[in-house]
């Protein structure tokens, strides 16, 4: 008698450790899918900033490179009040060019620094802003 019991017994639990197995293979499967998936996002990421400074970097090059006078035009134009101040009688004229400067309207303050900006390149001006916050 205790032959035919254990025969029901394995007929019952044979399909519930059957199934048992497949949901753990399916399991396992996503987990490894979802393992893939996650290293492709992360290689596609690295790939997408590894070629945005490459082009930030080919852009800056190129910049420098057809800059021309624009940046030492810019640098001697900047010099200027910073010698003045140590002329004497100069200090109250570079005084007045600045708040002369203020007082221009805001488009062509802007305008300004653009061109300032793009003359020394926006990097070295992020740069000059981040020491000037001091971070």
């Amino acid at each position: 008698m205790p032959l035919p019991i254990l025969g029901i017994i394995g007929m019952i639990f044979k399909p519930l450790s059957t199934a048992w197995e497949n949901h753990q293979k399916r399991k396992h499967a996503k987990t490894a899918s979802d393992i893939l998936i996650n290293e492709a996002v992360t290689q596609a990421k690295i790939t997408h900033i590894a070629n945005g400074q490459t082009a930030d970097i080919k852009w800056e090059n190129l910049s420098v490179t057809n800059s021309g006078w624009k940046d030492e035009w810019f640098t001697i134009i900047l010099s200027i009040p910073a010698i003045l101040v140590f002329i004497p009688n100069m200090a109250p004229y570079v005084k007045d060019g600045f708040a002369a400067l203020k007082e221009c309207p805001d488009w062509y303050q802007w305008m300004l620094g653009i061109a300032v900006g793009s003359a020394f390149g926006y990097r070295k001006i992020a740069d000059f802003m981040k020491l000037k916050k001091g971070d």
